[in-house]
């Protein structure tokens, strides 16, 4: 079992349903957990409810990040999981561009700077950030967020490097499909027509949980993982190593 007592991790975007499930994890796991989030009233919400902290973050804004980093006395991990998706692919306006890649990328990128200092006083530094399996595929109409995402994964391969010689590890774990706020919004809440939807591209032929999510980052946030680093995990429920032909078999449909 992950063991971070007496670690304190930043989590990013925690106020949201994904960002719940990842700071309840790290809190039955010993961490001292800082909420940081845009939305304050939701972000007390979630502290409240899981013991946590909470701090006001806009990562489109540098002096909310400095100020942030000024505050705090101990860092050992980050996870970037804030992103903003103002995505309507090819009717995308330039100011969607610049919001979504203000939060999704150059807000952590700052984060990460300010907060280098800390992360170097750690035993074992970690940065953690959130990637999406539509970082490497084409999705019909998605311009903006995969782009995001694909960006944020690079970025980690720089970091990595660059902050290897600070001690600090850095990783991207790469999502599915997830059971999440959005999620329920386009279904109407039906999660067996969102599995059945969904389960032809994911080999275990459902969605993720949040929950499940959360327990595959806090295998990252071990000091266990030591030698892990400029990697890109991925959580999705094997959806990656699909190709066209998803789950399907064509050549069986072929021989019929």
């Amino acid at each position: 079992m992950t063991d971070l007592k007496q670690k304190v991790v930043l989590v990013t975007g925690g106020a949201t349903h994904i960002g719940q499930a990842v700071v309840q994890e790290l809190k039955s796991l010993g961490a001292e957990v800082i909420i940081a989030d845009i939305n304050q009233t939701q972000g007390q919400l979630v502290a409240r409810a899981t013991q946590a902290r909470y701090e006001y973050l806009d990562l489109a804004n540098d002096d909310s990040i400095r100020a942030l980093s000024q505050k705090l006395t101990q860092l050992d991990i980050v996870i970037n999981l804030a992103c903003l998706y103002e995505d309507h692919g090819s009717q995308s306006t330039r100011q969607d561009w610049q919001n979504t890649f203000n939060v999704t990328v150059f807000g952590h990128a700052a984060l990460v700077q300010a907060c280098r200092p800390l992360l170097q006083s750690s035993e074992d530094g970690a940065v953690i950030n959130i990637s999406s399996v539509s970082a490497r595929i084409a999705q019909k109409e998605r311009w903006v967020y995969p782009a995001s995402k694909a960006t944020l994964e690079q970025l980690t391969k720089s970091m990595a490097l660059d902050l290897a010689q600070d001690g600090i590890r850095v990783h991207a774990l790469s999502l599915g499909w997830t059971w999440s706020v959005p999620m329920q919004m386009i279904s109407g809440g039906d999660r067996a027509k969102t599995d059945r939807v969904a389960g032809r591209f994911h080999v275990l032929g459902r969605i993720a949980d949040a929950e499940e999510v959360a327990q595959a980052l806090s295998l990252l946030c071990s000091p266990k993982a030591k030698l892990l680093t400029g990697s890109v995990i991925h959580a999705d429920g094997g959806y990656h190593i699909l190709g066209p032909e998803a789950t399907e078999s064509p050549i069986e449909e072929l021989s019929q």
